[in-house]
């Protein structure tokens, strides 16, 4: 495939690609790698990608998101530079009713990037918020497709370089930079680190099955936190085989919500 856009896309950027490129890790992320100085969000953009025909490992890269989106319609805030912004394209060779172990799978690999480039210590907040110190350093968005050629986006944020003034009110105390806790870390070595854990951890999952990418999980879970659902509230308590999470009721019973909230509806190409 060319590494240019469709001709209804934005053009990338040729510097920034160039930069960028060298981190793909081969196999079943080897790219192409699009870098993009400005677009509404890269999810928009690999969507657009994947539905031209776009092969799997295609990563879409922003410098800056002007409508950057989180889970369930939220915004994703960052100014220019500041963020590593970055969608994957997989097609994931297993049943889609599987696919919600990918978007735990992403967490993981995201955790073990920022420890592996920071040395800070993450924790992971169900479905895939990853945590350092309680606040939010980071985020992934699944969304999919159903059809004649589905595929999947794995969209992640890092929150890299941003000034506590920075932040709008609603997160000051939410969120935070790496930056901001005493760990500088390059975007550049930050997205080579997480596209070389993300490639392993996928082909890990497609050899071995979601057992390894749950005892990851749990080893940096956040446990004993309220959740709120449509279907009852709970204190989140573990996370089962399935992937799903297990709540305790208030009437001491357990119940779960099944791991597929955590990925954003799926549709079907062309709908």
């Amino acid at each position: 495939m060319s590494t240019t856009a469709p001709l209804s896309a934005p053009t990338p950027d040729p510097d920034l690609t160039h930069a960028l490129a060298p981190c793909l890790p081969g196999g079943r992320l080897a790219g192409p790698l699009l870098a993009f100085a400005s677009i509404p969000s890269t999810q928009t953009v690999c969507r657009g990608l994947a539905a031209a025909g776009a092969p799997e490992g295609t990563v879409v890269l922003a410098d800056h998101q002007s409508r950057g989106r989180g889970r369930r319609g939220r915004s994703w805030v960052a100014p220019p530079g500041r963020a590593l912004l970055v969608s994957c394209l997989l097609r994931p060779p297993i049943e889609p009713g599987r696919w919600p172990e990918l978007s735990l799978m992403a967490g993981c690999a995201v955790a073990e990037a920022v420890e592996e480039t920071t040395r800070l210590e993450t924790r992971l907040k169900w479905p895939n918020d990853v945590l350092v110190g309680g606040r939010k350093v980071a985020g992934v968005l699944a969304e999919g497709a159903l059809g004649a050629e589905p595929y999947l986006i794995l969209g992640v944020g890092v929150n890299v370089s941003q000034r506590p003034e920075e932040w709008p009110a609603e997160l000051a105390r939410r969120a935070v930079s790496l930056a901001a806790l005493g760990a500088p870390v390059s975007r550049e070595v930050l997205l080579a680190s997480l596209l070389g854990r993300l490639a392993v951890r996928y082909d890990d999952l497609l050899a071995r099955g979601f057992d390894p990418v749950r005892a990851a999980w749990r080893g940096r879970a956040v446990l004993g936190q309220r959740v709120e659902h449509p279907d009852g509230n709970g204190v989140a308590v573990d996370l089962d085989p399935s992937g799903a999470l297990v709540l305790r009721r208030e009437d001491g019973r357990t119940a779960t919500i099944v791991v597929a909230d955590a990925l954003d509806p799926v549709t079907r190409n062309g709908a």
